[in-house]
C-alpha cells in the first residue's frame, strides 16, 4: 500500500513543483544579478518558497561591505529590488528583504548573529503607491505579457 502512495500523490497533484512559478524565481534572479554589480555588495541571494501551503514567497538578501554602507546605499538596493519586482508584472505583488554589513554577517549555525541594518517589505497591494511607481519605473506590464 506504501508503495501506491507517491504514485497517488502525483496523480492528485500533490508534488514538490506545486505553484512553483518561474516568473517569480526570475525575479529573486533578476534582483540578486542587479546587486552583484554593485562595488558595495559583498554578497547577495534570493530565497523561493512554494506550495500549497505557503503560496508563492520571494525573499532576497544583501551584505554590503562595512565599509560602503551608508542610508542611500541601502535606499538605492530597496529601489533595485522594487524596480525588478515591479517590472515583473502582477505576479510579482510583494517581497520581503533585509540588508546586512560584513561588519555583523549573519551564520545559519548562529541563529542571533547577523542583526540586519534594514528589513522590510515591498507590498504592491497598497492603491496610492502604485500611481508613484508607474510614474517611476512605466507601466507595469500586465500578468498576459509576462508569461
Amino acid at each position: 500500500m506504501l508503495r501506491l502512495l507517491p504514485i497517488v500523490m502525483l496523480l492528485t497533484g500533490c508534488s514538490v513543483l506545486e505553484g512553483f512559478d518561474p516568473a517569480i524565481d526570475a525575479v529573486g534572479k533578476q534582483i540578486v544579478a542587479d546587486w552583484k554589480q554593485r562595488q558595495d555588495v559583498a554578497a547577495a541571494q534570493y530565497e523561493y518558497r512554494h506550495g500549497l501551503d505557503q503560496g508563492n514567497v520571494l525573499s532576497v538578501e544583501v551584505m554590503l561591505h562595512a565599509d560602503k554602507i551608508t542610508d542611500a546605499a541601502v535606499d538605492e538596493l530597496v529601489e533595485i529590488a522594487e524596480r525588478d519586482c515591479w517590472r515583473a508584472g502582477p505576479r510579482c505583488s510583494s517581497l520581503g528583504y533585509a540588508v546586512h554589513t560584513t561588519a555583523d554577517p549573519p551564520y545559519a549555525d548562529k541563529p542571533e548573529s547577523g542583526k540586519a541594518v534594514r528589513t522590510g517589505k515591498i507590498d504592491f497591494h497598497r492603491e496610492q503607491d502604485l500611481s508613484e511607481l508607474e510614474a517611476k519605473y512605466g507601466p507595469r506590464p500586465s500578468a498576459e505579457a509576462t508569461r
